[in-house]
């Protein structure tokens, strides 16, 4: 197609989306034009090139294919929806273009980002006073694993307690919601949300009831007990979000879970920014400054994902927090163990997002090739596990999950399929072994032997025909060639037409040359048909078994995380806490976990209980009383995650949650 065509072809699909991008696949590579070509080149730094059409010329900044996602991330990151048309061929061979799917920060997949990817939808009144009338639906989605979370809060201010506790990376406020002014103007200034505006009809109960139970299955949804219509709503408005956004990856929501916030500390805002959680006074996110960077010994992105989400959702619930601190205190104990674990996790990629991309039919092979890697270190995490002391502890139970029949199943399938390190592009074969495929290894032998007489020819010709200087190349505009010096050209024989003269050589063709190139381009063809349409076999094979892959590599960051408490508390000497049912806060010789790390700390330590249960701490400016504020709070934080806390002793009773820790 003509440049002129392409850009009209550009312009007719821009005009169709209401994105704030459209990059449209050209060949090889994904091309933006016009004004949109003006602004990734300034946001990307791309370089811009001129297309002229109708008399103008228009900007052009491309991408090549396989360098697509990067970029996409990169855009959303910054807010930025993207509508990408795929190239397509007609029965007749014209190719055209059209949409196949918007990227926005909430629907993008990406295996290589540590963070989760929260889109979230919040419905309900938030103006009402009337106490049946409060009830806010909430639920979120995180495309790239699978989970679903959803449920339902008593008002505006625990909805938007919730929605910065999981740190969205895009909202969908519902029609009422969006005409609260101060509840918007928190969103927009107090989180780095995008804030996606989505058709009313979405969130209709009805429709939303019914989408919901499309994806999940009316049991699945009953057995959560959601009441509330509002919550209902939020759902299926996520759901219809996605489907509209890319209907492949709404197939990837799997895990459906209830909220429960009543079951993890209440955090707000304010206390998660002067705790610096996760971000630090200065905006600065997952440093050593914060919480979470210091404490941070993960091996793998899942781990530390895992890790991000015990600290700001502390537990509640004694069984869970017991469980998860009596796996830490079995990885201190044993030193040897945690070594190997480290050296396995370091071989482990990010399951659960693998399964996503597998679900959502955007795995390539190299994903393929990482699932293999992944589960090929269960034997050895089994093995460290189950033969050491660690099998007395809760590990047992976790790794038990891992080794199933069906993870051998898949390690096998995957094992006898692909080559190691497999190309990157699946259109193009050089993806399966010998033997998968009986009719895909005929294919195989008679391209090897049509390319072996083709790599044998120069030597032939030049025998046959004494010509010393002559080779057999190939190049994209004249295919297969005979080149031969020009001192000896006017030696080639009768049946070599000239093709091409160059200064010091000359370029010819045969009947047979010809004939030969045709096959080889033909088998290369068929080859590479032939292994896509394996792939794609192999990849659904795979997806049916996301179930089991998402649980693996939850199995996988539980124990990363675990590892990572364990390694810090031998580290840094801390302690394993004593958890009770009353209001005991008994800590002593207790440390501050960031502070400590850059500076002498002087332990101090803090009895509170039924009886005493107010502290008032005075001192003169810089004496340290928001750091002794703040040093406490932690100290329960950790606890309640399941970690080893830094103290010399510690009791930490049953809270619910933080007020305002401090003031900045």
């Amino acid at each position: 197609m003509a440049s002129q065509g392409i850009v009209d072809e550009f312009l007719s699909l821009r005009a169709e989306t209401e994105a704030d991008l459209l990059t449209m696949q050209c060949g090889d590579f994904y091309e933006f034009f016009a004004e949109d070509a003006e602004l990734v080149s300034t946001e990307l730094d791309l370089t811009i090139s001129q297309k002229s059409a109708h008399g103008a010329s228009y900007p052009m900044a491309g991408v090549p294919i396989d360098d697509l996602t990067p970029y996409l991330k990169s855009l959303v990151e910054r807010g930025y929806r993207v509508a990408v048309a795929d190239q397509h061929e007609s029965d007749d061979g014209d190719h055209y273009r059209r949409i196949t799917r918007v990227v926005t920060p909430g629907t993008l997949l990406s295996t290589d980002d540590a963070d989760a990817r929260y889109i979230a939808a919040v419905v309900g009144d938030l103006t009402s006073t009337e106490k049946d009338e409060t009830a806010v639906g909430i639920a979120f989605a995180e495309v790239t694993t699978g989970s679903f979370f959803i449920g339902t809060v008593e008002d505006a201010e625990t909805a938007y307690i919730e929605l910065t506790r999981f740190d969205p990376v895009e909202i969908l406020p519902g029609p009422t919601v969006r005409d609260v002014d101060d509840f918007m103007r928190r969103l927009h200034e107090n989180t780095e949300a995008t804030v996606s505006s989505f058709e009313t009809a979405a969130f209709a109960p009805g429709r939303a009831r019914h989408i919901l139970g499309e994806q999940f299955g009316t049991t699945a949804i009953d057995s959560l007990n959601i009441e509330t219509e509002v919550a209902i709503q939020a759902a299926g408005a996520i759901l219809a979000y996605i489907d509209e956004t890319d209907t492949g990856v709404r197939a990837a929501i799997t895990r459906l879970q209830p909220l429960d916030s009543d079951t993890h500390l209440a955090l707000d805002t304010t206390t998660r920014r002067n705790l610096e959680l996760t971000e630090t006074m200065h905006g600065d996110r997952g440093g050593d400054g914060t919480l979470l960077g210091t404490i941070d010994h993960t091996v793998t992105s899942a781990g530390q994902r895992q890790l991000r989400e015990w600290i700001m959702r502390p537990q509640r619930e004694q069984t869970e927090i017991t469980r998860r601190v009596n796996c830490v205190e079995a990885l201190v104990d044993a030193p040897l163990a945690r070594e190997r674990i480290k050296e396995a996790l370091s071989g482990s990629y990010d399951l659960e997002r693998l399964a996503a991309r597998c679900i959502s039919e955007s795995a390539d092979a190299a994903d393929l090739d990482r699932i293999q890697q992944t589960l090929d270190i269960l034997p050895e995490l089994n093995e460290v596990i189950t033969e050491s002391a660690l099998s007395e502890s809760p590990l047992i139970e976790v790794v038990t999950r891992a080794t199933e029949d069906t993870v051998k199943t898949v390690r096998e399938k995957l094992a006898t399929a692909l080559v190691d390190d497999p190309p990157k592009t699946i259109r193009e074969g050089g993806l399966f072994q010998y033997g998968y495929d009986d009719e895909l290894d005929s294919l195989r032998e008679h391209h090897e032997t049509a390319q072996e007489w083709m790599d044998t020819l120069a030597e032939r010709e030049a025998n046959a025909h004494d010509l010393n200087h002559l080779s057999v190349d190939r190049n994209k505009t004249d295919g297969h060639y005979i080149q031969i010096g020009k001192s000896v050209a006017d030696q080639a024989p009768e049946h070599y037409r000239e093709i091409k003269t160059l200064k010091n050589s000359k370029r010819f063709e045969t009947d047979q040359l010809i004939e030969r190139e045709r096959e080889i381009l033909r088998l290369e063809e068929s080859r590479g048909e032939m292994e896509y349409e394996l792939f794609c076999e192999l990849r659904k094979e795979i997806a049916d078994y996301a179930a089991m892959l998402q649980t693996v590599g939850q199995v996988i960051a539980e124990i990363d995380a675990v590892y990572s408490f364990a390694t810090h508390a031998v580290e840094n000497d801390w302690t394993r806490p004593t958890l009770c049912a009353d209001q005991t806060v008994d800590i002593e010789a207790g440390r501050h976990p960031v502070v400590e790390q850059t500076t002498e700390f002087v332990p101090n330590g803090l009895q509170l209980g039924n009886e005493r249960n107010f502290l008032l701490v005075t001192g003169p400016n810089m004496s340290g009383k928001s750091t002794y504020l703040r040093q406490v709070a932690l100290i329960t934080l950790l606890a309640h995650a399941g970690s080893f806390v830094p103290a010399a002793d510690a009791t930490i009773g049953s809270v619910d949650g933080f007020t305002r820790v401090s003031v900045h």
